[in-house]
């Protein structure tokens, strides 16, 4: 400071001033606080004002969504009504494919009819379905209850055939909000229930609308049951039906949307907690009750009622209600402490203006230490670009001194082989003509390291305005071209997958044109990008049924800012033809306008491909398995965890009846059931097939032939599959076909060859025993008469008595067998001596001189020639034995006698 200037210091600055400045500020600060609580007051009713908005939103959504389907199934019951009550299963699937099911309703796996049958006429029920066309019509599922509600039409019929025949008044809650609909005669949405169609088994719902005799209301309830025709109804996936209706309120809400349960309870359907979707389990734990800003709405649709409980997100709570007043009370307290420093500068007027004067005067020379001290390089020229000064931050970055700039131009000195002449011509251009410019150029330094600086260049003038030189500032931007370079690489790698993707990126704008599309894209259309952006658009290069779907979702997609999983049949300049499935995401401006869409395009033709192969797989899979030819199941532990219905059938029992039985009851005792599981099991373990027929045993006891093969599972802990065919018939035929090639078809006694096999057994088992046995040969005699006198006829009937008698006269060890014509074998086994076949042979021929009596009355008489050989005194083999007995049996027949001795 110094003497004699006219400043006394602070302590002269007068009390007023002071005084008039806290006045000033409190007054500013007063009404800056009132300001603020006015403000919070404002921003707390817009919030709760933005909130409502969004829940009255998102409500309308929600029933939009779950109404949408009544429509669809009032459009069945007017079809319905111009058939005349009668729905085929060809009408109805010709309805439903006439509808767009995704497009109009989201979330409906398909329309169905399900009837009322009374549990006495379920056989007739299904028996006439059956005649109608549905040979595979079955019902399964039933409960106990008289009455049935049996769904007996469902389409799409591939993604719904679970749900074919079922009993839906099986379930409680099915059953409640079925016969709400009737009694009702409104649509009816059922409780949350988990739908058979759905395979992550979410949660769901039944939409029905009743159906009534004659296409009208009755009244009464009472009129109503007994006018009911059927329930039209659409199974409802919750996930699907939902999906996307939160994301508009996402980002302000944390929300819980419930539907109460037939116990009482409210079941949540959709959680969201700071714009993410909670899994099942977080949502049941999840509350909104102790948030501030909690609020909860009940509403009702389609006589279901619906708890949507919202909040404020922490973020919008801190934007909305957290930081309101701060910007008006921060400035209000500026304001206000400005104008008290006015106030109080205005007081301390020429005191405070001497102060700055010498201040800018302080000023000046801290500004030339910095010029001469700053890590930038500085240099002042002559016009002529001469070095006529240069800063220590110059020699720093350069590494030329003082002395060895002056006097001559930077080009002379930081001149590189990189360094680019364009740039130093336009530099040279611009100061010739004494104007400044700012560019970025590579120089050298003394020791040869290139570097790169920003240089701006200032044109010097005197007071009259004449060039007297230039003012360089240069500063070191080395590190940032590295990086930039870095960033220009990974930019470049980034465009580079970006055009190179697996699959086709793109933008469209708010009319569906193109905007940006990659290199793959292009390549699929066969165009250049001048040849698509902004000329044309998806659509031109989807089918007809691909131009249609594009129509609807596209402006749906512009509103909801998000669309997944559509496919379409793209077809490129080429001709060629892929399927895609495409993705987007939309992206809008400040004031919410639609500004483009991020696409993504993916090339599923294989998988369609092998996905219809799967479904046409299914199909086949499903119609085998469903033969009514061959019964199928599935065993684990030797138990029955899954049949077809030929299997219930061929052993007699009803529908589920053999679900979890012991196959043990199929089979005729313990013993067959042990040894087929010790004979079949080994083998399956080690990979192979396990083939046999045998005996089983059905339902009601009777026994029948069974051809059954297995298979292990792979992969499945044992399991095992079986495939059973009903053989009895076959093995009654084989019967029969075996005992005709082995017996007399007329007596019924053992022809020549089953006497052959039972003699080789005699001899073999008399060889081994010791033990003798006899051979006796019988030839009628008066049997030619017979014939002669009373026909052909009753020699079949003298033929017939008389293999009656030779079996009743022997043993249950003897045989007696008939060679042809009137020629008779006994076979006498065993004996310990050839006297012991004597008594049984005279038993025979006395039986046999009996009269017989005729079917017409009369009575006639035969008698016998026997011969005789004994094992193994008259041979040792079959054919040296008849030969003996034959030859026996004709000199008895010559001689006149009957018998021959036995000795």
């Amino acid at each position: 400071m110094r003497i004699g200037d006219g400043y006394t210091g602070p302590e002269m600055v007068s009390t007023t001033a002071w005084v008039a400045a806290a006045a000033v500020l409190s007054l500013g600060l007063a009404l800056t606080a009132g300001a603020v609580i006015w403000q919070q007051q404002r921003a707390g009713t817009e919030a709760h004002s933005l909130q409502e908005r969004q829940v009255e939103r998102l409500q309308g959504d929600v029933v939009k969504r779950l109404t949408m389907p009544v429509y669809g199934l009032k459009g069945a019951r007017g079809a319905l009504a111009a058939l005349e009550g009668r729905f085929s299963r060809e009408a109805f699937d010709a309805y439903v494919e006439s509808r767009d099911l995704p497009k109009e309703f989201p979330g409906v796996r398909g329309f169905g009819f399900i009837e009322r049958v009374a549990r006495r006429d379920l056989d007739s029920f299904v028996a006439a379905r059956q005649r109608e066309g549905s040979t595979g019509f079955r019902v399964h599922g039933t409960g106990t209850d008289p009455t049935l509600y049996v769904v007996t039409q469902i389409s799409p019929f591939s993604r719904n055939f679970p749900a074919w025949g079922i009993d839906s008044g099986a379930d409680p809650v099915r059953r409640e909000a079925i016969e709400k609909a009737i009694d009702s005669g409104e649509a009816t949405l059922s409780a949350p229930v988990r739908l058979v169609q759905d395979p992550l088994k979410g949660p769901g719902f039944m939409l029905l609308v009743p159906v009534y005799r004659e296409g009208h209301d009755p009244g009464t309830p009472a009129q109503r049951r007994a006018a009911l025709q059927g329930l039209l109804y659409a199974p409802l996936v919750a996930n699907e039906l939902l999906h996307g209706v939160a994301e508009p309120a996402a980002a302000l809400l944390d929300l819980k949307l419930s539907a109460r349960a037939t116990s009482g309870e409210f079941k949540p359907l959709l959680a969201i907690r700071q714009g993410q979707a909670l899994t099942p389990e977080e949502a049941d734990e999840y509350s909104l009750a102790e948030a501030p800003s909690a609020e909860a709405l009940s509403f009702t649709v389609a006589g279901r009622e619906f708890l949507l409980d919202t909040a404020l997100t922490h973020g919008a709570a801190v934007r909305l209600l957290g930081l309101s007043g701060v910007g008006l009370e921060l400035g209000g307290a500026l304001l206000s402490l400005l104008l008290a420093v006015t106030v109080y500068l205005l007081a301390a007027g020429r005191a405070r203006a001497e102060q700055m004067a010498r201040d800018m005067t302080a000023d000046l020379a801290r500004l030339a230490r910095v010029a001469s001290h700053t890590t930038n390089g500085v240099l002042i020229t002559d016009p002529e670009r001469r070095i006529l000064w240069v800063n220590d931050g110059f020699t720093r970055l350069s590494g030329f001194t003082s002395a060895e700039a002056l006097g001559k131009r930077p080009s002379e000195l930081l001149h590189s082989e990189l360094t680019n002449e364009d740039t130093v011509h336009g530099m040279r251009e611009a100061m010739n003509v004494g104007l400044g410019c700012k560019v970025e150029l590579m120089h050298r330094t003394r020791d040869g390291r290139d570097y790169w600086v920003d240089i701006e260049i200032q044109p010097l003038r005197d007071d009259s305005g004449d060039l007297t030189g230039f003012m360089v500032i240069e500063s070191d931007i080395t590190a940032r071209k590295v990086l930039q370079a870095q960033a220009d690489e990974a930019r470049q790698s980034l465009q580079d997958l970006y055009d190179n993707a697996p699959c086709a990126y793109y933008a469209l704008d708010e009319n569906g044109r193109f905007l940006q599309i990659n290199a793959l894209g292009l390549n699929w259309l066969g165009l250049r990008a001048d040849e698509l952006i902004g000329k044309r658009s998806p659509r031109d290069f989807f089918s007809e049924e691909g131009r249609a779907l594009f129509d609807t979702a596209f402006p749906r997609f512009k509103r909801e800012g998000r669309v997944s999983g559509l496919e379409f049949d793209v077809t490129g300049r080429d001709g060629h033809t892929r399927r895609v499935s495409l993705s987007a995401t939309a992206i809008y401006g400040p004031t919410g306008e639609y500004l483009r869409s991020r696409s993504v395009m993916f090339d599923i033709s294989e998988t369609h491909r092998i996905r219809q192969q799967l479904h046409q797989l299914t199909l086949d899979q499903e119609a085998m398995l469903e033969s009514d030819l061959v019964g199928i199941a599935k065993l684990h532990d030797r138990r029955i965890s899954w049949r077809n219905h030929a299997l219930e059938r061929m052993f007699g029992f009803g529908d589920g009846e053999l679900l979890g039985v012991p196959v043990r009851q199929l089979y005729v005792d313990a013993a067959a059931y042990e040894t087929l599981g010790a004979m079949a099991y080994p083998q399956m373990r080690a990979g192979g097939r396990f083939r046999t027929q045998l005996q089983m045993r059905r339902n009601d006891g009777t026994l029948i032939w069974v051809d059954l093969a297995g298979v292990e599972l792979p992969g499945s802990d044992g399991a095992s599959l079986w495939m059973m065919v009903d053989i009895t018939q076959s093995k009654a035929h084989e019967a029969r076909m075996e005992r005709a090639a082995l017996h007399d078809a007329l007596t019924g006694l053992p022809n020549r060859l089953l006497l052959g096999d039972r003699l080789k057994q005699a001899i073999a088992g008399a060889e081994r025993s010791g033990h003798v046995f006899a051979l006796a040969y019988l030839d009628l005699n008066g049997f030619k008469q017979v014939n002669d006198h009373h026909g052909h006829d009753a020699g079949d009937e003298v033929l017939k008595a008389v293999a009656a008698r030779l079996q009743a006269g022997l043993r249950a060890s003897d045989t007696v067998a008939r060679l042809g014509g009137d020629e008779f074998i006994v076979l006498l086994t065993p004996a310990s001596a050839p006297a012991d076949a004597e008594p049984v042979l005279n038993r025979l021929l006395d039986a046999l001189m009996q009269p017989i009596t005729l079917s017409s009355g009369e009575q006639v008489a035969v008698g016998s020639s026997l011969g005789l050989a004994h094992f193994p005194s008259d041979g040792r083999t079959p054919d040296a034995l008849m030969r003996h007995a034959d030859e026996a049996m004709y000199a008895n027949k010559r001689a006149g006698r009957a018998r021959s001795r036995t000795s």
